[in-house]
């Protein structure tokens, strides 16, 4: 059996549940976009720290979330459009 438990940051989530899978990608965007995450690499004496961050794949990753959300909890995602009339 696959376990449907992960680990996003500092959070554990069940994958199976949408509404909590979207609350922690959304904190895990917060501390990327603030620079919370950081990496650090040391080669042969030479120390790096830098942050790496993909946050277009995160930003798909959370809406996908949140759609799957809004249909286990009856919620209709809203969508914003205008309409334009000639008289």
């Amino acid at each position: 059996m696959i376990e449907s438990t992960v680990q996003i940051g500092v959070d554990l989530v069940d994958i199976a549940k949408p509404c909590e899978v979207v609350l922690a990608l959304k904190k895990m965007q917060m501390r990327l976009a603030t620079g919370g995450v950081r990496e650090t690499v040391r080669l042969d004496g030479e120390e790096v720290t830098y942050a790496r961050a993909n946050d277009v794949r995160l930003t798909r990753l959370i809406e996908l979330y949140e759609g799957q959300c809004a249909r286990e909890s009856g919620k209709r995602r809203q969508r914003f459009a205008r309409s334009i009339r000639f008289i």
